[in-house]
């Protein structure tokens, strides 16, 4: 198939499907923290993360996983992504939201942001997909939450 060539059913099935596990990486990868498998087939080189409700975003796929590696360093994490909604822009272009949940407990020395050990929070990760020679890759991630609880050290 060429750039411009209209993709049959089969293939607009199978490159969904292909999205599908590599958000399965993504989510593997932050709870493992598992770094290489973030960089290797996860996230394209030139990569963003913008997380609105930690005022961050990063550039470049090194310097976001360099960011969620010091962020997540001291916790345990299970994240879950639900129900998405995936849509082909072109041949090798795609965008997609999932509904999430992620759960974070933090160690009793380095609860986040000063006071909590734990964190529950529901939302939205809206993306932007890639083909690329190696496959599907993750061009940009924006972390949007509708609920948080906290739970305070102690």
């Amino acid at each position: 198939m060429t750039a411009n060539t209209a993709m049959t059913d089969i293939e607009r099935l199978l490159a969904i499907e292909e999205i599908k596990q590599l958000k399965a990486k993504y989510f593997l990868g932050i709870d493992t923290k598992d770094w290489a498998l973030w960089r290797d087939e996860v996230w394209a080189e030139a990569a963003v993360l913008d997380v609105p409700s930690m005022n961050h975003t990063a550039r470049g796929r090194d310097a976001l996983i360099a960011w969620v590696a010091a962020q997540s360093a001291d916790q345990v994490s299970i994240h879950h992504g639900h129900m998405p909604i995936i849509t082909l822009t072109s041949n090798s272009t795609a965008t997609g939201l999932w509904a999430m949940e992620d759960l974070i407990w933090r160690s009793p020395g380095q609860p986040l942001n000063g006071e909590y050990a734990q964190v529950h929070g529901w939302g939205h990760y809206h993306e932007e997909y890639v083909r690329q020679p190696e496959g599907w890759r993750i061009l940009s991630t924006r972390l949007t939450r509708l609920r948080v609880e906290y739970t305070k050290v102690g």
